[in-house]
């Protein structure tokens, strides 16, 4: 996806990048992580700039690949030397229709294996479950997180500059950097042109149900982690959704697995319940 010119370009701009973490995080701050998200970062001023950057560099290919698509929010994700293991995860859903799409292009800046970080992903996971992650609320697979990592996971081998596409409810992961320089990718979700952004917010007292709250490019920059698990004043409701969360074990995640086609023609031809 990006040229030898424009990856250079990137490594080049960040260097006059400063995030609070210094893109080496030690664990500390309060959310024990190793690795480096431009969203975690509490520098409101680097988190713009780095969305600016990023905007500027995928736009161009946003529009070559994506039809009717635009761009919500960019991060940076630097692994460390020897460090930087990545917790399994679907992407929190960005738009209130979970049978819609949306997408994250991850484009690492350098040459990427399963030992220095690759991504890895579980291949057909995506939307056999109508599962909502988010703050304070776990993935579906939570009773088998490990089982899920040993035995699902295949990791994309990837030269600097290539990018894959895929849908944010896709199960994907990453191990350490073993290598000895930092491994650096970005990550650029991508919506629908024509759907508004929201977030879906998990209130404790009220389990059985989410809020979706507007939330477009600048609520990322300007919004912490901390903040995302509070209600706060200022944000617009657009009402609330019922939570049809629930945790499945190993045995039914391989069983929905195995008719991943059939549920997801279910849901593409308006036949789903």
């Amino acid at each position: 996806m990006l040229s030898a010119e424009e990856i250079s370009h990137v490594l080049w701009r960040i260097e006059d990048l400063h995030p609070d973490d210094r893109f080496a995080p030690n664990g500390q701050n309060g959310f024990q992580l190793r690795y480096h998200c431009s969203f975690l970062d509490t520098n409101v001023d680097y988190k713009r700039e780095t969305h600016e950057l990023l905007v500027s560099v995928f736009a161009p290919h946003v529009a070559r690949y994506l039809s009717d698509y635009e761009i919500l929010n960019c991060n940076f994700y630097v692994k460390p030397p020897r460090t930087g293991v990545f917790s399994i995860h679907q992407n929190w859903p960005a738009i209130a229709d979970l049978n819609d799409t949306t997408v994250t292009i991850w484009c690492p800046l350098v040459d990427v294996i399963a030992s220095n970080g690759a991504l890895q992903l579980v291949a057909g996971s995506h939307k056999i479950l109508p599962h909502v992650e988010g703050p304070n609320v776990p993935g579906y697979f939570r009773s088998f997180r490990e089982e899920l990592i040993r035995n699902h996971l295949k990791a994309i081998p990837m030269a600097a500059g290539e990018a894959i596409i895929f849908d944010d409810s896709l199960l994907h992961w990453s191990a350490n950097n073993d290598s000895d320089v930092a491994r650096v990718a970005v990550q650029v979700l991508c919506v629908p042109a024509d759907a508004q952004p929201i977030y879906f917010f998990f209130d404790p007292e009220f389990p059985e149900r989410f809020e979706l709250i507007a939330a477009d490019s600048e609520f990322f920059i300007s919004t912490s982690i901390k903040d995302l698990a509070v209600r706060q004043p200022h944000w617009k409701s657009y009402g609330f959704v019922d939570n049809r969360n629930r945790y499945v074990d190993e045995t039914e995640f391989v069983e929905l697995l195995s008719r991943g086609d059939e549920i997801r023609q279910q849901i593409y031809f308006g036949r789903s319940g």
